[in-house]
């Protein structure tokens, strides 16, 4: 995950084969958490699944897909819709986090409001990874 505008490495993992990850964020309009589930299968990103508290503006905002209701929340699940990237406009609003690992990232904490985040799969060596954390490091 690195800020569009600089590059900059907000975080990073080699061997993300089989990696599930989400985004949580808080609803614009009603004020409700929604998550949004991810996979890493053959080195592409599949958006699996999502979940909500509210029916309302803009949710469920996937359409084609069937969602259940299970303890008080919209759970759509079995998407795997491929993506090239995730954008992520972090807001200090939305207080967007990234959940990997069972740990959680609050990237409005790790970035500037208002910041374009991109998370994507990039085939990189260790040895190119670990020269852009010294370059980073040196910058720092």
């Amino acid at each position: 995950m690195k800020e569009a505008n600089s590059g900059k490495i907000i975080w990073q993992k080699s061997n993300v084969e089989d990696l599930e990850f989400a985004i949580e964020y808080m609803h614009s309009v009603e004020k409700t958490p929604v998550w949004d589930y991810f996979k890493v299968e053959n080195g592409e990103i599949l958006l699996t699944g999502t979940r909500y508290e509210s029916y309302g503006a803009g949710l469920p905002y996937l359409q084609e897909y069937d969602y259940i209701v299970e303890n008080e929340e919209f759970i759509i699940n079995g998407i795997n819709k491929v993506l090239d990237n995730i954008p992520v406009r972090v807001s200090d609003f939305a207080k967007h986090k990234f959940l990997v690992e069972d740990k959680e990232y609050k990237l409005y904490e790790m970035t500037r409001p208002q910041n374009l985040l991109i998370i994507e799969v990039e085939n990189v060596s260790q040895l190119a990874m670990l020269t852009r954390r010294i370059k980073q490091w040196l910058r720092n």
